[in-house]
């Protein structure tokens, strides 16, 4: 069987913007530490993975859908400083200098991306089977995993620290699959995005709804379908009155909230399958290392 990785590059480039020191090329003296970050991770996921297929998906810098339909999406990130920006736009060099291929698509993000590859795959299988892995430092992307077919290889902490999340894997962290990470949003909300979720519903009360009900849709059948609460105050499912009414009071933002949650499955991609078998091109990566001044880096390259 066959290996494609993807790579949320954004993610793994903030990752490493924020785990490592920011210091400055004495060639160029632009800003370097993402993009030594990034460098080392690329490496390890060659050595540790060994990619036959390897595609690296890249946010664009123009608003997406979800900014076109809600104002307030990310609104509480604080803006990019001027050294991130810098390493997101040179971040291309060096996915490029490793022969990887770039996607991405206006209006969409790396993650809409990574979703149409996945789902692109889903639905014309390669024969011989293949076994995807999404490289990412963001969790949204654990809504993807299906089985041990698309896993995702995510970075606890720093980028040294790593774990594969398969179906199994999302269950025990969560107790619920990975197709219900939307639902779970659109009650809990998410505020590293600004989504609201629905008011009043935490983590702990949003878990035990997606365990008992599974998706929205089926949740507010439910709650359409009424009980009368008992003298505890208890109502449908086993929810206490006030998340019953919370629950309806917020309907539309729960379900506006699992929408913008949603990782999309069509973006305008040009993915075909197969592509070309991945190979470093280690000569074009040692030039540019050499540029930036990753002695270190290169040293690894001789060495492989």
């Amino acid at each position: 069987m066959k290996t494609l990785v993807l790579l949320d590059t954004h993610a793994l480039i903030h990752r490493a913007y924020h785990a490592l020191p920011k210091f400055t090329s004495k060639n160029t003296g632009e800003p370097t530490g993402a993009l030594y970050g990034l460098s080392a991770m690329l490496l390890k996921i060659i050595r540790e993975l060994k990619p036959d297929y390897i595609v690296a998906a890249f946010d664009r810098p123009e608003p997406t859908f979800r900014h076109d339909t809600y104002d307030g999406y990310k609104a509480k990130r604080p803006e990019a400083e001027e050294d991130l920006v810098k390493q997101l736009i040179r971040a291309r060099d060096i996915v490029e200098a490793f022969g990887i291929p770039i996607l991405d698509a206006p209006g969409f993000e790396a993650d809409d991306v990574l979703g149409t590859i996945v789902e692109a795959l889903r639905r014309n299988p390669p024969t011989g089977g293949l076994k995807t892995i999404i490289v990412s430092g963001d969790m949204d992307v654990l809504q993807l995993v299906d089985g041990d077919r698309v896993v995702v290889f995510t970075l606890r902490k720093g980028i040294e620290d790593t774990v594969i999340y398969d179906e199994k894997k999302v269950e025990e962290r969560y107790g619920f699959g990975p197709g219900m990470l939307p639902d779970f949003k659109g009650l809990r909300g998410d505020p590293s995005d600004n989504i609201v979720g629905v008011k009043g519903i935490g983590e702990k009360i949003a878990t035990e709804i997606i365990k008992n009900f599974g998706t929205l849709e089926n949740l507010y059948q439910k709650l359409e379908e009424g009980s009368p609460a008992n003298a505890a105050g208890v109502a449908v499912g086993g929810l206490k009155e006030k998340t019953v009414q919370l629950l309806k009071e917020h309907k539309k933002d729960a379900f506006f909230s699992k929408t913008l949650a949603t990782i999309r499955r069509d973006a305008p991609v040009n993915f075909r399958f197969p592509i070309s078998n991945f190979q470093v091109n280690k000569s074009k990566l040692k030039a540019l290392f050499e540029e930036l001044g990753f002695a270190s880096l290169v040293a690894r390259i001789n060495a492989e």
